[in-house]
């Protein structure tokens, strides 16, 4: 088990949680990251459920926002920001609209991993071109 690994579900549970709504398409896309990706190799699939409700009951208490940023905070290395982002764009990308919520969030995640802002449209630009609907 590893925090990294947490961490960044945290990260792309906050992304998908930004419009009130986790999508099927969202849930597809963060089982298809945390099954194929190397940054989550050793990752024990049928704990998804459990770490995705964790942050989700995270985010409903009291201060849950602070709660959750704190936890990314703590377990995703600033090293792994860039990591962090390119997955929350996923997430947001694969229901092929950006609300102004979501929008918030990456901007979050921008600042807290100081990420500048080539890098972020650089990142949301793949994001939006890996799933892009015919």
């Amino acid at each position: 088990m590893s925090a990294l690994q947490d961490g960044l579900i945290w990260t792309m549970v906050l992304a998908s949680a930004a419009d009130r709504d986790l999508s099927p398409a969202e849930v597809d896309t963060m089982r298809d990251l945390v099954e194929h990706l190397p940054v989550f190799r050793g990752f024990k699939v049928d704990r998804l459920p459990t770490v995705t409700e964790a942050c989700a009951t995270a985010l409903v208490a009291d201060g849950g926002l602070d709660k959750v940023t704190a936890f990314i905070r703590k377990t995703v290395p600033k090293r792994f920001g860039e990591t962090a982002y390119a997955l929350a764009c996923d997430l947001i990308a694969s229901e092929g609209q950006v609300r102004d919520t979501e929008i918030g969030v990456l901007d979050l995640l921008a600042e807290l991993f100081d990420i500048d802002s080539l890098t972020c449209a650089a990142l949301e630009t793949a994001a939006r071109a890996r799933y892009a609907k015919p």
